[in-house]
């Protein structure tokens, strides 16, 4: 438990007298306080469980298939009816990441102005259409602008789905929600695979399987755009699905669960240089961003290459696909495990490290091993733990910035992680094939040092905040108020970093 939960436990059975104030530190976490309150919290987070968090969820597995799935079409004939080159598979991975990894911010930036939800149902249309199109490659050339364009409009999809998220739930229940909105990532790996395994035996005069493939996963995209239209709110405020009191109630549990003037920025859609300022100088989180990128670099490889891996193994063809089913389906458990542990005591890092340490454990012994069926349990293991660092990023950076405008720029900052794509499709090349040896220890090696990183980061933030509170006791309430005035967001003295 961090810090700011000790100090803000017992404030929280009295936050209905707001003009009380505490000047040691600020409450960093809504928690309910009465029956009425756990009632109305139960009933307004299942309600938006179905109607935006599985929705969400449903989306980003089309996203995640929509990248990933070049890695499937890969094990067919596509290489040879495109007339690519044996290495245009992998590389896909780094064309579609030159674009999709630097503009995340700015588009993140563009939901915030548009509004969240008419920002991710403008992305999966373009991106549903783009990938419909992947079936017309002909040309190594056409595959590159296709991969480009599919990057950018993917792009912002994530960090703002993530934005919109930490507008409609507090600390309290973030987690375990980012973790089920970023499980369908593991899901659509296997979802991919499955379809893959059907689609990929058709052949016809007309289509080729791999073409069948892109058809359907781009137009199903497409109709879940429109599902989307229907059913995301555009804040708690207008929630369809809540009634009144509910509404007013996800509210004031959003207001409280700041704790500063920065709450009514969440259904704001200003963005001003102040807040983009704010996001760039504060550099202990932009180490997170960075720390972020050797914890995706597992999932990203193995989401577009592991029925390569697979191939490697001794499966063939098709069957490739199939065995790539199971560990997605681990990993998916194993991830809402870890993030609802961390919802329940508080702590983002520590469970980022147990993930990264399980995640280590499954490529070492991959990368030991010759034996293919250990190779294969071991990829199990891997992923069980790999998957839950992502969402517990962002959901630890949405919980230290406060200021929804300034959250956002940051949340879009941390999309830069994703390049971990470009260093997965320089490391999983066609010249490793076909135990990828090299690739599993280069990965392997890199999480070990990310984890001391992590360690680093969260000794950081308790140094942090044993210093302000040191500071606080030394000076007045008066002089700490005056402090506050001049400062925003987290950057204020009373403000306690989770961790």
């Amino acid at each position: 438990m961090s810090d700011a939960d000790r100090i803000k436990r017992p404030e929280a059975e009295h936050h209905e007298a707001p003009e009380e104030k505490t000047l040691t530190a600020v409450r960093t976490h809504y928690t309910p306080s009465t029956e009425e309150e756990n009632a109305l919290d139960r009933s307004i987070n299942l309600k938006t469980d179905i109607c935006v968090v599985v929705i969400l969820a449903i989306d980003f597995l089309w996203q995640g298939i929509a990248k990933s799935n070049i890695g499937s079409a890969g094990t067919s004939t596509m290489v040879k009816d495109a007339h690519l080159r044996e290495d245009d598979i992998p590389s896909s991975l780094t064309w579609w990441s030159a674009t999709y990894v630097p503009l995340q911010p700015f588009s993140t930036m563009v939901g915030r102005k548009v509004g969240p939800k008419n920002w991710i149902i403008i992305m999966m249309v373009v991106w549903g259409a783009l990938s419909v199109a992947h079936a017309g490659i002909r040309n190594r050339g056409t595959l590159i602008a296709l991969r480009l364009l599919l990057g950018a409009a993917e792009s912002g999809f994530t960090p703002t789905s993530f934005y919109y998220m930490s507008t409609l739930y507090p600390k309290e229940y973030l987690g375990f929600r980012t973790g089920m909105f970023t499980g369908m990532y593991s899901v659509a790996a296997a979802f991919s695979g499955l379809i893959a395994f059907g689609t990929l035996q058709i052949d016809s005069s007309r289509l080729h399987g791999w073409q069948v493939l892109f058809v359907l996963e781009g137009s199903l995209t497409i109709v879940f755009a429109v599902v989307s239209f229907l059913m995301l709110p555009r804040n708690t405020s207008t929630a369809w699905y809540l009634s009144q009191r509910e509404r007013e109630h996800a509210a004031r549990r959003m207001h409280l669960d700041v704790g500063t003037e920065e709450a009514g920025s969440h259904s704001s859609t200003s963005l001003t240089m102040g807040n983009i300022v704010d996001a760039v100088k504060d550099w202990k989180k932009l180490l997170i961003v960075v720390c972020n990128i050797f914890v995706v670099l597992p999932v990203t490889a193995f989401t577009t290459f592991l029925p390569l891996i697979v191939q490697g193994m001794g499966y063939k063809g098709v069957r490739a696909n199939l065995m790539s089913v199971p560990p997605f389906a681990v990993g998916f458990v194993g991830l809402l495990i870890l993030v609802y542990l961390s919802d329940r005591t508080r702590d983002r890092s520590l469970f980022i490290i147990i993930g990264e340490t399980i995640g280590m454990i499954g490529l070492a012994v991959m990368y030991a091993t010759k034996n293919p069926r250990l190779r294969y349990g071991f990829t199990h293991v891997c992923l069980c733990g790999a998957f839950a660092g992502g969402p517990l990023v962002a959901t630890w950076i949405a919980d230290n910035t406060p200021d929804a405008a300034t959250r956002s720029v940051l949340l879009g900052i941390n999309g830069w992680s994703n390049l971990a794509g470009i260093i997965a499709g320089q490391l999983f090349k066609a010249k490793y094939k076909p135990a990828y040896t090299f690739p599993l220890r280069t990965v392997m090696i890199l999480v070990a040092v990310d984890v001391v990183g992590f360690i680093a980061l969260r000794l950081l933030y308790m140094y942090t905040n044993r210093k302000r509170k040191a500071l606080r006791e030394q000076l007045s309430a008066e002089e700490v108020e005056q402090r506050d005035r001049e400062q925003r967001g987290n950057h204020k003295l009373t403000f306690v970093y989770g961790y």
